[in-house]
């Protein structure tokens, strides 16, 4: 088996208790070709110090990167890319632990198919290692992403096998660096929120394929940031970023016959989740959504020169991506409901964490 560089790519801000857990998992893996880059977004509880001295033995393993000021997790990752060496790419969440041999199985399946562009590893809950956290996503029929697994569902084993996905999570994924390259990478204009979904969807335009790997396993703390943001903070972080990607990615990536036919539908729905708020008293709520949606027709402009460069570049049709490939599935409005009912009761989970 080759054993190529694999470079690891871990965002950090204010979590070093996190983050010096995931680094003492990693070095326990099982495959040595790799090198860590840990990129500080403007921390203030002197991550990088703090790394120097708890992982001195090893440090040779690892470069740093230290930012100004918080540019999100997309900005980050690109950069961290630009003083990587490695051939494969891992991304993973400062809150997450990783099994031995999460990159060795990983890479025996990119072995397996040149077209294989991003692979997402089997999530698993850190505190309930036998509840499922996330195993991927396809596209739902009004542009909302649907996940394959329900969030905290007992792994029984029903999810042991690869298969097609629309994209990959950054708290477990693998991307090729040919793949992360043609694809445009990690688009800046996404703070937070939806940028590995369209990572993942420009991935597969360009032609290749991503594919779940049950075999690699992450154990992942959802929503650990929640412990570090305040709650106005994180109101915005959800509402207006979580509405201004998911209009711009469906702008970016589908075709004209397909954004003609749902996002007027997608819109409609988030404007009327504003109305709700508004009328609920959750005022912070919808402004933010509604903000969100005023971003996109501010900057139309700049997503369509962005749409023209993704649909230049495209090598499959709609048809082929959500007919052949099968991402595409249909979904009733009730699951939307209820995801935004839960969410409301503060049952925040990956599928409602957007709503």
């Amino acid at each position: 088996m080759k054993k190529p560089l694999v470079s690891i790519i871990i965002i950090n801000y204010n979590g070093y208790y996190l983050l010096k857990k995931c680094l003492q998992s990693i070095l326990k893996n099982s495959y040595s070709n790799y090198e860590i880059i840990i990129v500080d977004n403007g921390s203030t509880d002197s991550t990088l110090e703090k790394i120097k001295i708890d992982f001195k033995k090893n440090f040779s393993k690892i470069k740093t990167l230290a930012l100004k000021k918080n540019l999100g997790p997309s900005l980050a990752r690109n950069k961290a890319f630009k003083i990587s060496n490695g051939n494969i790419i891992s991304f993973l969440d400062n809150d997450t632990q990783v099994d031995p041999n999460w990159i060795i199985n990983a890479l025996k399946l990119f072995q397996t198919n040149p077209k294989i562009g991003v692979i997402q590893s089997k999530l698993l809950l850190l505190d309930k290692k036998n509840k499922i956290d996330y195993v991927g996503e396809l596209l739902g029929n009004f542009g909302f992403l649907k996940p394959i697994a329900l969030y905290g569902d007992t792994d029984q084993g029903q999810y042991n096998q690869n298969y097609k996905i629309l994209a990959a999570k950054s708290a477990g994924m693998f991307i090729t660096k040919k793949a992360f390259i043609d694809a445009g990478q990690f688009d800046p204009d996404y703070f937070i929120f939806m940028e590995e979904t369209d990572l993942g969807w420009r991935v597969w335009l360009n032609g290749y394929q991503n594919i779940f790997c049950p075999t690699s396993i992450v154990y992942h703390q959802f929503s650990s940031t929640k412990n570090i943001v305040d709650p106005d903070f994180n109101n915005y972080l959800v509402r207006f970023h979580g509405t201004k990607n998911y209009i711009q990615t469906l702008i970016k990536n589908l075709s004209s016959k397909n954004l003609a036919k749902i996002l007027p539908i997608h819109l409609f729905l988030w404007f009327s989740l504003a109305v709700f708020l508004l009328f609920t008293g959750k005022f912070k709520s919808s402004k933010n959504i509604l903000h969100g949606m005023g971003w996109n027709f501010i900057n139309l402009p700049k997503i369509i020169s962005k749409r023209k460069t993704v649909q230049k570049n495209r090598i499959i049709s709609d048809d082929e991506l959500f007919k052949h490939q099968k991402l595409m599935v249909k979904t009733k409005l009730s699951h939307y409901v209820y995801r935004f009912l839960t969410s409301q009761k503060n049952i925040i989970t990956p599928e409602n964490n957007h709503l």
